[in-house]
């Protein structure tokens, strides 16, 4: 008579107790990972934002506020760590001060048409970066923060029609499309700037300006994640012999 030792050994207490404990460690460690809270900081009044008047293209005038907010991470990694952010979506509410559960998500997360509009959003934030960000010229921000809504608004929740659009955005936006057109700006120069994608698709998504090094994942997180594949390594090995 052939025993299946397989069968006898995995229904063992033992073997259930230990691959339960594995299988929590890594849920654990899941967990940990699976969002990163964003608030917004500020009261809407300067320096923390910049309202910008324009009049668009169908004469109806404007009085918005044009990034980059100064926000606030934690979860997965941050804690606590201040950033600058735009939105991309022109018509989703956003609340001050409250904290918004999602991912931040790399270029390569994201198909089409997503990813090339937003391919075209992260260079200009690369243009507004490189003018100095929130000490740039309001009128460079007002121009940029439209250019980036207008190219994001065809995959926004909600739209508006018409589409306010600013006539100071429109070079902007045609020198984004003609950059990532012919290549000048590639997947590594939008790895700069990844995209925090809220849980409830109703709420803004925003560009993100990460600090200079990038947090790492939180030590407690790094331990859960190497206890569980520790486990689980060590079982697997007993099992071959």
């Amino acid at each position: 008579m052939i025993k299946n030792y397989t069968t006898s050994k995995l229904s063992s207490p033992k073997i259930v107790i230990k691959l339960a404990l594995v299988t929590i460690c890594l849920a654990l460690s899941t967990v940990a990972h699976a969002s990163t809270f964003l608030t917004l900081d500020g009261n809407f009044a300067p320096p923390d934002y910049a309202f910008y008047n324009y009049t668009d293209i169908y004469g109806v005038a404007h009085n918005e506020p044009v990034g980059p907010y100064i926000t606030t991470l934690n979860g997965d990694g941050y804690d606590n760590v201040s950033v600058l952010t735009f939105c991309y979506d022109f018509n989703s509410p956003t609340e001050v001060g409250t904290p918004y559960s999602g991912t931040i998500v790399p270029i390569t997360g994201f198909s089409d048409p997503t990813f090339t509009e937003i391919m075209e959003a992260t260079y200009l934030v690369d243009v507004l970066n490189a003018d100095g960000l929130l000490s740039a010229p309001l009128a460079t921000r007002g121009a940029i923060s439209m250019a980036i809504w207008e190219i994001m608004n065809p995959s926004s929740t909600t739209s508006l029609t018409p589409f306010p659009s600013d006539p100071a955005a429109l070079p902007y936006e045609l020198q984004a499309s003609t950059a990532v057109a012919d290549g000048t700006w590639t997947t590594a120069d939008a790895a700069l700037y990844p995209t925090w994608v809220p849980d409830d698709p109703s709420v803004q998504r925003f560009g993100v300006v990460l600090p200079d090094p990038p947090p790492v994942p939180e030590p407690t997180t790094l331990a859960l994640a190497g206890f569980g594949l520790l486990g689980l390594g060590v079982f697997l090995r007993k099992r071959r012999v």
